[in-house]
């Protein structure tokens, strides 16, 4: 080492290490450990590998085959060579059977067996000793050690009962007394509170009394007032029945009273009512004597132009129709005075006509007012 100026050189300064003191590792250690295959944490045995499934008697793993040498190699092998050979199988499923022809199984194991439904049975018999029964073990003693030593004690020395036993009696008899003390007081109190329960249920049981005897007299004087108020109610219901009947009768008179003239009024204004013979003198006799006096007229203009004709006729043929003018004048006035009986006759009909119309017009007049007095009497 390089000497520094003011140190001195001790035997530790002397001797240096590289890098500093450790343990050495060993790469195999003392006790090999088991390789176990990581199994799921389930408890469930099917979940097991190591439990056989299907038939006991089929082909099973043993020594000399190629699947027991496997597995026992990879077992000796360490568990990173295990992870580091362990590759993911390979699809060994074989290729399809190609047209008529199809796969079946077969044993592909080192030793053939017959494989049956049900394997061979046989009966054998085996005949066991008698059982001996075992003596007794011997009581294990152990083996003496240490010296024996012994002491004298006289009576009276560790326990006096006279003296001892004194404050015992004195604890268990105050205990006692103690006790029957309290299980008096807890009688007594239990008495005194039974007493006082029993005199709670009494006032209770008296306020209960008191309470339902209220409720009765107040439900009973509910019920009256419900019904007082019923009545009540049915009371002013009649009465407002009767002062609306009353109303109504009142209105109905005096509705009544003013309807009839109205009615008939109205029923005059709009033409219901009317004088059957002036209806019947304008709408039957005026017309007809209108027509009458048209034909009278038109055959006194006929005769008018014969009458001119015949004037004509005359002053052309003076002479010789003297006597024809003179026939012709006669049948003229027979012809006008039959005109004139046809005329007064038609007048004197046409009167008898009036008096009848004017007959029945009255008798009209006397059913009208009679149907007009059943229908106020109706529509009152």
């Amino acid at each position: 080492r390089r000497f520094r100026p003011g140190r001195s050189w001790t035997h530790i300064d002397m001797y240096t290490h590289a890098s500093a003191p450790h343990t050495v590792a060993h790469a195999r250690k003392k006790h090999r450990e088991p390789v176990l295959e990581e199994l799921p944490l389930g408890t469930n045995i099917m979940f097991d590998r190591r439990v056989v499934r299907g038939s006991t008697y089929a082909a099973q793993v043993g020594p000399g085959t190629k699947e027991f040498d496997q597995t026992a190699s990879q077992a000796k092998a360490k568990p990173k060579d295990v992870r580091k050979r362990q590759k993911p199988a390979a699809d060994r499923s074989a290729p399809p059977p190609v047209d008529g022809r199809k796969h079946i199984e077969l044993q592909t194991e080192q030793y053939l067996e017959e494989l049956t439904d049900r394997p061979p049975e046989a009966e054998a018999e085996v005949q066991t000793d008698a059982f001996v029964e075992l003596l007794p073990q011997p009581l294990f003693v152990p083996v003496k050690s240490g010296v024996d030593a012994g002491t004298q004690v006289e009576d009276g020395e560790l326990f006096d009962f006279d003296v001892e036993v004194e404050p015992l009696l004195e604890v268990i008899v105050g205990k006692t007394i103690e006790q029957a003390m309290m299980e008096v007081m807890e009688e007594e109190e239990l008495a005194s509170m039974r007493a006082h329960q029993k005199h709670f249920e009494q006032i209770r049981n008296a306020e209960l009394a008191e309470a339902q005897r209220l409720e009765e007299a107040e439900r009973r004087r509910q019920e009256e007032k419900e019904a007082r108020i019923a009545q009540e109610k049915q009371r002013l219901e009649r009465e407002k029945a009767v002062s609306a009947k009353v109303a109504a009768r009142s209105f109905s008179k005096g509705l009544l009273a003013e309807l009839q003239s109205a009615v008939t009024q109205s029923l005059t204004e709009s033409g219901f009512f009317y004088d059957p013979l002036e209806a019947e003198v304008r709408e039957q006799f005026v017309p007809w004597l209108l027509d009458a006096m048209d034909d009278c007229v038109n055959q006194a203009r006929v005769a008018r132009a014969i009458a001119d004709d015949l004037i004509t006729a005359a002053s052309s043929r003076e002479l010789e129709r003297s006597a024809e003018v003179a026939r012709l004048a006669k049948e003229w006035a027979e012809a006008k005075l039959e005109a004139q009986a046809k005329l007064e006759a038609q007048a004197k009909e046409a009167a008898e006509a009036a008096a009848e119309a004017a007959a029945a017009s009255e008798a009209a007049e006397g059913v009208g007012n009679a149907e007009g007095e059943e229908a106020a009497a109706e529509s009152s």
